[in-house]
């Protein structure tokens, strides 16, 4: 199995606390792959850096980095580098592809970060129903390439915020792939703070894999590294 994270820019403090968090967990027993443009520094204990001239939309760089990993019959795992691993990495199914399900339904704010058409009067569950945060795949290379094409083809808005998720969404309602699903309670438990050792503890005991830092209101330059520290106490 192999852990895949995409990553760019000069600040290294989150990637770098993820990449601890796996060698604490796993050692040298687990390959990751850092995906990256021609600029971003090596991240240290990385086994493999994918480079690439990657385009300036966010949502467009990820998905031209994801397909440029060649997968084979074991799970490569596509996560977010804004993540902890927590326990050991567990992936079972029989699907080449498994997602992520969306556990929360709410409607979804059609004005931010700005106008999306496409979302008005709609529920996120209706628009963007998985995760982007975690992927297993094996025996498919074109998988993220057709997301690459979806998303190319949206509006630019879309290349800035949600393209990947909304391809996502398209490509599994139009039956393009088939699919399984992952646990999004212990594959990508979702966080918006720093969770004390007891709290870390118990989540820990709950089974959770990837503890993955989101929201607005998370500073997750100050959150992961705490968190790190109390995982490192518990280990």
């Amino acid at each position: 199995m192999r852990i895949a994270f995409f990553w760019v820019g000069s600040d290294l403090t989150i990637p770098q606390s993820y990449v601890t968090s796996i060698r604490m967990i796993h050692g040298r027993d687990i390959e990751i792959l850092q995906l990256t443009d021609k600029n971003t520094q090596l991240i240290e204990s990385v086994d493999t850096v994918i480079r690439a001239d990657l385009p300036a939309p966010i949502m467009l760089a990820r998905l031209h980095a994801y397909s440029n990993v060649q997968v084979d019959s074991s799970y490569t795992v596509f996560t977010d580098a804004d993540s902890l691993l927590i326990n050991p990495l567990n992936i079972k199914g029989t699907e080449d592809i498994l997602l992520t399900p969306r556990i929360l339904d709410f409607p979804i704010n059609a004005n931010y970060p700005e106008h999306y058409i496409e979302f008005e009067g709609k529920m996120i569950n209706e628009v963007m129903p998985f995760l982007f945060g975690a992927i297993a795949l094996k025996n498919n290379n074109d998988f993220f390439s057709k997301l690459l094409e979806i998303c190319e083809k949206l509006p630019p808005r879309f290349h800035r915020w949600y393209g990947d998720q909304f391809a996502l969404q398209k490509v599994v309602k139009d039956k393009i792939f088939s699919n399984g699903l992952l646990n999004p309670n212990i594959h990508l438990r979702i966080t918006k703070y720093a969770p004390s050792s007891d709290e870390l503890s118990q989540l820990r005991s709950e089974g959770v894999q990837i503890l993955t830092f989101k929201g607005p209101d998370s500073d997750k330059s100050i959150n992961i590294p705490l968190t790190l520290n109390n995982l490192r106490q518990l280990i």
